[in-house]
């Protein structure tokens, strides 16, 4: 049988079709949803030798350049047979895992998920009367976009999954949305940068790194594959997002299983949702020119309309186009994002559609570090910010598609569709890692020569009722849905300059022998399918609210063989997970919230070697608790709470043989968050996030109560805008992030990392627009990040276990935008 590649024009139609199919006639069958899956189908070499699987997995990453995404503590006092011969990448993994209770899942893009569950395992002035006039009901989204705070940087409120949107106050969790002028102001580029000014939000691996742009919430995993895109999973492009299709991004802190169904890579830590551009009822022409150092040039154009008697139509396009050398040394990044949104809003039918392409091409590009264990950690002012080659690049492109509906079946009773496709094709030839550095601090390039293709569906049904008795408020929500995807990887792997590669210098690599591979074969395929139920109840003009719910989530999975294309393995469970959220207000402005919610992600097979071999573990479920109070001062909201999260995962009891869920990860903490509009003029986003990450249950007890890795235990946010009353129209933002130091891993002795600071700096100036003959601004923004160009080691998080980057040098953005 021939391996099949996958991304094809005949097969993305047929995809199509079959969604919208399911979309128009399977509301009342068990919907299924995707996981994006990966294999990597080189032949390679390997001589990895029997011992710690811990070692094994890194020599195995070395050798493949494919990244381990898992928590330390899963390969704890585990041993690995070894393997030695020619193989596939899949094949070598599952030598290496064996008996070892591990289930490996390729995702979408370059690294695999090892299902152990203890990891899958954001004044140009502010444009006043721009925001869409409330046309829909309470029940409904597209037109219903929630209010902002004085300022314009963050909403009132977002969107609560099959929830629907809710208003700060009545929302029984700690939750943010910036908004588009937040991102504009301080000239974002991405969506990850977008949440720079959350406490409990950290990044990973740098831009212009092989790594995905991915960030820990509450010091869990938030894998950039599992963002959402107005409320879908698997349509946002997989390595990075560009900030210009959002108008707003939303994140909300903790597991959220029951609000949107698990996530394509199991992410516990929190829901991140991008809500996609509408056309405003003023009218939108603005043109931007921007300069960001050292010598990127590029230009935004955002185009807003509505038309029809009542502006019942709407379009809004974007484009953007960035060129040029970063301020990394040695590293270049090209971008491109086109974006079309529309909208209908009738009475009581309201539709809408969104496209999208992005590209994103980075030569150049900046390799991490790993240590051998008896390494310590180097001091980031002593590395070189970029060990890679010239030749190096990585590329990436994708294409996506939404299309939304919205009926009113009675006053506020309001069913919903919608069916969503995107495609994504990557490759590159890089020197990926620096890998097995020594105490003399020198290491091997790991050239890699890599192909990426994945086919993602969505689709989502549901209906969202408000029904009033005579004392009580009752907000049903019914929701089915389904994501599928398809995927595959190519990669060769070569070791260069073995043992001489100095990560306080610069070494000329030479052109590796390895090519890019030009067909991608399928090798794994996800589903994912949930039906969810939950009903509000609200009493005395909702100042109490209680809400239950439950999801039934089913998953599904299988690896293929890329050269005879059978299935290799699968995996098919399904899980419940129930919720339970409170909202009391005793005065007017003050609400006091809980919830008790479950966060899923895929179980393991055990492997033969144990008594219990072939047991298959149900879908993981890490569970919540968490209390708040919130405080709404009208121009500026604050909140409050304490949380606990504990993921449990697998231990094995040598004295019986047995592989057991038993293992377990508690992070518990307290933040604070303070949003809006302090004094006049003067708007803030930040606040503070301690927590303790401890393993409470390990294999033998021998590590219980260590401090989990990756975990920063103090992180400090505030981001302020003010707004110089002296000087009209001029208006300054300072970020400050403050990151605790962190371990880098869970051996002995133990490797820790210090904490940094970096400060942010922008101002922004606006005057009239000779050219415009509707009051239009011209504005000018500068954006200065990482102020005292300050060396640190990024935050890791589990996504990044044994893997450094370098935080980002200063960086200097210039903008010049003209509104007409």
């Amino acid at each position: 049988m021939l391996p099949v590649t996958i991304n094809t024009h005949a097969s993305k139609l047929r995809s199509f079709a079959a969604s919208l199919l399911f979309t128009t006639a399977s509301i009342s069958v068990t919907t299924v949803v995707t996981v994006s899956e990966v294999h990597a189908q080189t032949l390679q070499t390997y001589n990895i030798p029997a011992g710690s699987l811990a070692t094994a997995l890194n020599r195995f990453s070395e050798v493949s350049n494919i990244q381990l995404v898992y928590d330390a503590s899963l390969t704890r006092n585990l041993q690995s047979p070894g393997i030695k011969g020619t193989m596939l990448p899949a094949e070598a993994l599952s030598h290496l895992l064996s008996g070892s209770g591990l289930l490996y899942r390729f995702t979408n893009g370059k690294s695999v998920t090892l299902t152990k569950p203890s990891n899958t395992i954001t004044l140009g002035p502010v444009r006043v009367g721009g925001v869409l006039q409330k046309q829909a009901p309470d029940t409904a989204m597209i037109g219903n976009l929630p209010p902002v705070f004085p300022g314009g940087d963050v909403a009132r409120g977002g969107q609560m999954g099959m929830l629907g949107n809710k208003d700060v106050m009545d929302t029984p969790f700690n939750a943010t949305s910036y908004t588009a002028d937040f991102i504009k102001n301080r000239q974002i580029r991405n969506i990850r940068d977008a949440l720079k000014d959350d406490p409990s939000v950290r990044s990973t691996f740098t831009t212009g790194s092989p790594g995905y742009e991915a960030m820990t919430v509450r010091g869990f995993n938030v894998l950039s594959t599992d963002m959402s895109f107005g409320g879908l999973y698997g349509i946002v492009p997989a390595p990075a997002t560009l900030s210009e299709v959002a108008e707003r991004v939303e994140v909300l802190k903790g597991p959220a299983a029951l609000l949107n169904g698990m996530s394509p890579g199991g992410s516990i830590g929190g829901a991140i949702n991008i809500v996609p551009k509408r056309a405003h009822d003023t009218p939108l022409t603005e043109v931007e020119a921007d300069y960001t150092s050292n010598s990127q040039f590029g230009g935004h154009l955002d185009l807003g309309h509505r038309f029809g008697k009542n502006k019942n139509f709407g379009l809004r396009a974007n484009g953007v186009i960035r060129s040029g050398n970063t301020a990394i040394e040695r590293n270049s990044m090209r971008t491109a994002l086109t974006s079309l949104g529309a909208d209908a809003r009738f009475k009581h039918v309201r539709l809408s559609a969104d496209f999208g392409y992005q590209y994103r091409g980075i030569d150049g590009t900046v390799p991490y570090f790993s240590l051998q264990d008896t390494t310590p950690i180097p001091q980031a002012d002593k590395v070189s910010r970029n060990l890679g080659a010239p030749w190096s690049r990585d590329r990436s492109q994708d294409y996506f598609g939404v299309f939304k509906s919205e009926v009113d079946l009675l006053r506020n009773v309001t069913a919903y569709g919608a069916v969503g496709m995107s495609s994504n094709q990557a490759h590159g030839l890089m020197i990926k890692s620096i890998s097995n550095i020594d105490s003399r601090g020198l290491g091997n390039g790991s050239a890699n020569a890599t192909g990426n293709e994945s086919t993602n569906i969505t689709a989502d049904l549901g209906l969202r009722a408000h029904l009033k008795t005579a004392f009580l408020l009752h907000e049903l929500a019914f929701a089915a849905n389904r994501y599928q995807s398809d995927s595959g990887t190519f990669s060769q792997y070569e070791t260069m300059n073995r043992g001489t590669v100095p990560i306080d210098g610069y070494t000329a690599f030479a052109r590796p022998t390895i090519k890019v591979p030009g067909h991608v074969p399928h090798t794994a395929s996800s589903t994912l399918s949930s039906l969810a139920f939950a009903d509000t109840i609200s009493a005395l003009d909702k100042r109490i609210q209680v809400t239950a719910g439950l999801r039934v989530q089913r998953v599904q999975s299988a690896n293929f063989s890329a050269s005879t294309g059978l299935r290799t393995s699968s995996y098919d469970q399904t899980a419940i997970s129930p919720a339970v959220m409170a909202v009391f207000k005793p005065v007017k402005n003050v609400m006091v919230y809980g919830n008790w919610i479950q966060g899923l992600q895929q179980g393991t097979i055990v492997g033969s070697t144990y008594a219990n071999a072939g047991e298959i573990f149900s879908p993981y479920k890490s569970t919540q608790y968490e209390v708040g109070v919130k405080g709404d001062f009208g121009r500026f909201v604050a909140t409050f709470d304490v949380f606990q999260i504990m993921q449990p995962s697998t231990i094995y009891d040598s004295a019986t043989n047995i592989l057991s869920l038993n293992g377990e990860q508690r992070n518990r903490g307290l933040e604070l968050n303070v949003v809006g509009q302090l004094a006049k003029g003067l708007h803030i986003a930040g606040g503070l996030m301690l927590i303790d990450p401890r393993l409470t249950k390990t294999q033998g007890g021998k590590t219980d109560g260590w401090k989990a890795a990756g975990v920063s235990t103090v992180n400090f946010n505030v981001g302020l805008n003010y707004d110089i009353p002296w000087v009209k129209n001029l208006a300054l933002t300072s970020d400050v992030t403050y990151t605790s130091s962190q371990y880098l891993d869970t051996i002995v002795p133990r490797r820790s990392f210090p904490g940094w600071v970096r400060l942010d700096l922008g101002a922004r100036y606006s005057i009239k627009n000779p050219a415009s003959q509707d009051g239009g601004r011209l504005s000018f923004y500068l954006n200065v990040d990482n102020v005292a160009n300050t060396r640190y080691w990024n935050s890791m998080g589990p996504y990044a276990a044994y893997f450094l980057t370098l935080g980002a040098p200063r960086t200097v953005r210039f903008a010049i935008s003209a509104d007409f």
